[in-house]
């Protein structure tokens, strides 16, 4: 039975520094940077993180890490619902009374017997601001807006704000009602307005953002589309560094993949002649499997299609595409990863491919066909053994 952890980061003030230990026989709680449980009388001095048990009621607690004081900096009441029923409490001032908090944590703890009935009988918010009067109960969707707010006020010159922001405008963009709420609120284009900042890191961070808000949702896709970010990440690609290149070839498959309207624009804005081009001039590595990759995507999901666009158009570059095949096969440092994920492609374009590009490919396929005979690569071999028929 899965147990659903309450986390509570509470900053204990004067007020809990004030308790005193009433039962001589109980030391106090020596906090380490590991969380330790909790006995039943202990005092917990102030500055901890604390969390407790839903299900057994039982309360452990650490010291604060770096990262959960960096996480921690909004100084007030602050408890925000997430989908998967954690309450997360932010920076909890004197104001708040704890023995009143706990009191209400017991009684959601004992609301349900089992994980299948837990659910349906936690509090609703309304509730939980009955029993807990002080604090500020926030719905994620409030958070992002939050978040947004934060990244307009920031300037753009505060480098290192805007990482922090990202980083966490990224985990949230990540959920599908969340990466429409960017779109229909109008906060994308704060986001789409970073893809032109001049530090590539803010770039790259805003990719992901970007990236992580419009993978498999099509109201994000189409609206990234519209506005024209797809064709500014294709008219940036040739001229960036490789390591950027990789996050910007992901921010496109994210774009495109799993949307066939999206197949004619990425055409018409000449993405398959970039990314081809970019695949030609890139060195063996992450950039090269990424593009491979993308590839993959686009001709398995034409495959369902059965429309033929894809594979027409990486036709005009099929010699080039053969030949960096070849190499990175032929490349000993290549990741067994980066050759499933290359041998897969070349499958798909085999038939583009000269005879003097599949003759060394063959000689190394039945190579990686030894090396891949062990037990745990049976579909790779497979696709090899069909390869050399």
């Amino acid at each position: 039975m899965r147990f659903l952890i309450l986390e509570i980061l509470l900053l204990m003030m004067s007020v809990v520094s004030s308790l005193e230990e009433t039962n001589d026989d109980i030391e106090k709680f020596v906090a380490t940077s590991e969380w330790a449980t909790v006995r039943e009388g202990q005092s917990i001095g102030k500055g901890l993180h604390v969390r407790v048990n839903l299900q057994t009621g039982e309360k452990e607690a650490k010291l604060l890490s770096e990262e959960d004081r960096n996480s921690s900096g909004v100084k007030e009441n602050r408890l925000t619902i997430k989908d998967d029923s954690v309450v997360d409490v932010g920076v909890v001032d004197d104001t708040l009374d704890v023995d009143q908090l706990e009191e209400g944590l017991k009684r959601v703890a004992k609301s349900g017997e089992n994980s299948e009935t837990l659910t349906g009988k936690f509090r609703s918010m309304e509730e939980l601001k009955k029993e807990m009067p002080n604090l500020e109960i926030k719905t994620e969707g409030q958070v992002l807006k939050d978040k947004i707010a934060l990244l307009n006020s920031t300037s753009n010159s505060d480098v290192p704000s805007l990482i922090i922001v990202l980083e966490e405008l990224e985990d949230l963009a990540h959920k599908y009602d969340n990466g429409q709420l960017l779109v229909t609120q109008g906060w994308m284009q704060r986001i789409g307005q970073l893809l032109e900042h001049s530090n590539e890191e803010v770039y790259r961070a805003a990719l992901r953002v970007m990236s992580s808000a419009a993978q498999s949702n099509p109201p994000v896709q189409v609206h990234c589309i519209q506005s024209g970010y797809l064709g500014t990440l294709i008219s940036k690609l040739l001229s960036q560094p490789e390591r950027v290149a990789k996050s910007t070839v992901f921010a496109i498959s994210s774009i495109v993949r799993n949307l066939p309207a999206a197949l004619d624009v990425f055409s018409r804005l000449h993405g398959y002649n970039t990314l081809t081009t970019k695949l030609a001039l890139s060195s063996l590595g992450p950039l090269q499997r990424a593009i491979v990759t993308f590839y993959n995507d686009l001709l398995e999901q034409e495959s369902e299609l059965k429309s033929g666009v894809v594979m027409g158009n990486l036709e005009s570059g099929a010699g080039m595409l053969c030949k960096k095949v070849a190499e990175i096969l032929s490349d000993s440092e290549s990741s067994v990863d980066t050759i499933q994920e290359v041998i897969h492609f070349y499958s798909r374009i085999l038939s583009f491919c000269s005879d003097d590009i599949k003759s060394p490919v063959t000689v190394r396929l039945k190579e990686l066909l030894l090396l891949f005979g062990d037990e745990g690569y049976e579909e790779i071999s497979t696709v090899i053994q069909k390869l050399l028929q």
